[in-house]
């Protein structure tokens, strides 16, 4: 019998039914609701089917995208997942104690390895991290997986993405997603579960695991995974709420995958995206390649063979599911610890539990002090919704994940980055490393 993949395992003891086509019937062990995509699911459910859910126990909802509401419109979508969630007993997170989905879901304990975990926001891949099966779907699926229990879906391939040495001083999980996007291509990963292995991946920590894996999507993957392992075990130890009663799974030594890619951890360096995809970035000590497509260029006002330093920015943010975890914010304090920022720079946690956390280690004061906005946890600027939407023609540095046309406000561009690299920048008024920073106070000192 051919060996299987991690994912293999996990699809396979998920399958309810083969289908035509390649398709099968999958259970969903959990289903992550939030203000934005559930409210059509949940009104349909209530109207059509007597409002009754296959087990409101599998499902988590939260306020997440906007929070608090920012206009009669968001209102009532927190309205609508409020009273929904109260009427049919669904745990829920309100204001005060709620936050990103992808921060909140780890952080209480709802997510362990050998799961399948659904949600209509695309970055539910960062859930991977756990050796679970998670995936981002439409509004109709998610409606689907409540009233049902399962979905039906097509059997995705799986890409190895073998990480071998390890992270150099300086070099992130954030660089090693944006590596792994560039190496394979905006897109390369479409069709495809990419399952990541290797030295390198097994020396992250959880958290630069969910960094890791929340960009799969960028790479057009429907999800991506790793293999549960004693730092997965160790976290979820210290997750009071986490169930343990969950079985580590890992890829068997023959497993036969559909693509294999091998990236060298200890080539990484810093990199700061100059286009408008993921995919489009280079080291931040490097140049726009002379062969950059025009139309990226054009819409992000640069030249081929620019300095990436060279680069002046309007805004700085450091937030978003991708990088708005403790670590990520003490990264960013020990760059801002003593500096003024120089642009309009703002910081998010991910979560209100995080941001708890983050005041109790006094990193608000490092923040504040520096003069940047510390604010409650919400997704909002990272797609253009609240508290830091650009204006036509800006230019932010941002920990978020995309940096599509218009994502962060209507003609705004967006420069993806690792926390302490926008905190170096925020400080500059350009893109800049830390390095910058320290070699200034040298001088000066």
């Amino acid at each position: 019998m051919m060996g299987r993949s991690l994912f293999d395992k996990v699809w396979d003891a998920h399958v309810i039914e083969e289908l035509p086509g390649g398709n099968a019937l999958v259970f969903i062990d959990l289903v992550v609701a939030h203000e934005i995509t559930t409210p059509p699911g949940a009104i349909a459910i209530e109207k059509e089917f007597d409002d009754i859910l296959y087990d409101p126990k599998r499902i988590v909802a939260m306020i997440d995208h906007v929070a608090p509401a920012k206009d009669s419109a968001t209102a009532l979508q927190a309205h609508t997942v409020r009273t929904w969630a109260k009427r049919q007993g669904i745990r829920f997170h309100d204001i005060g104690d709620n936050g990103i989905c992808h921060v909140i879901v780890p952080e209480r304990g709802y997510v362990t390895p050998g799961m399948t975990v659904c949600c209509g926001d695309s970055h539910t891949c960062t859930l991977g991290a756990f050796g679970a099966f998670a995936l981002g779907i439409g509004t109709t699926a998610q409606a689907g997986a409540m009233l049902a229990g399962c979905l039906i879906l097509q059997r995705p391939k799986v890409m190895k993405v073998e990480v071998t040495g390890e992270l150099q001083e300086g070099a992130t999980a954030k660089d090693l997603a944006l590596t792994v996007i560039a190496t394979i291509g905006f897109r390369g990963g479409t069709g495809y579960v990419l399952e990541y292995t290797g030295s390198a991946i097994r020396a992250l920590t959880m958290e630069q695991r969910m960094t890791l894996c929340n960009m799969a999507i960028e790479a057009g993957a429907t999800t991506g995974i790793i293999a549960p392992d004693a730092t997965t075990e160790a976290y979820l130890a210290a997750t009071p709420e986490a169930p343990n009663h969950w079985v580590a799974q890992r890829a068997d030594d023959d497993a036969e995958y559909a693509a294999t890619v091998t990236i060298d951890a200890s080539a990484i360096r810093p990199v700061v995206s100059w286009g408008t995809n993921p995919g489009e970035c280079s080291p931040i000590d490097g140049a726009i390649p002379f062969d950059a497509p025009a139309e990226s260029l054009e819409y992000m006002a640069l030249a081929p063979g620019q300095a990436m330093r060279s680069i002046a920015i309007d805004q700085a943010f450091i937030g978003s599911c991708t990088n708005s975890r403790i670590g990520d914010l003490r990264a960013a304090a020990a760059v801002l610890r003593g500096q003024r920022v120089s642009v309009p720079t703002i910081i998010t946690p991910g979560s209100q539990a995080v941001r708890r956390q983050a005041e109790g280690e006094g990193l608000h004061d490092i923040f504040q002090d520096a003069g940047a906005l510390w604010t409650h946890s919400s997704c909002g600027p990272c797609l253009g919704m609240s508290m830091g939407v650009l204006a036509p023609g800006t230019r932010c540095v941002s920990s978020s994940n995309r940096n599509f046309p218009g994502r962060m406000g209507d003609g705004g561009r967006v420069h993806l980055a690792a926390p302490a690299v926008v905190a170096a920048s925020a400080i500059l008024g350009r893109i800049a490393s830390p390095s910058e920073i320290e070699q200034r106070e040298a001088v000066i000192a």
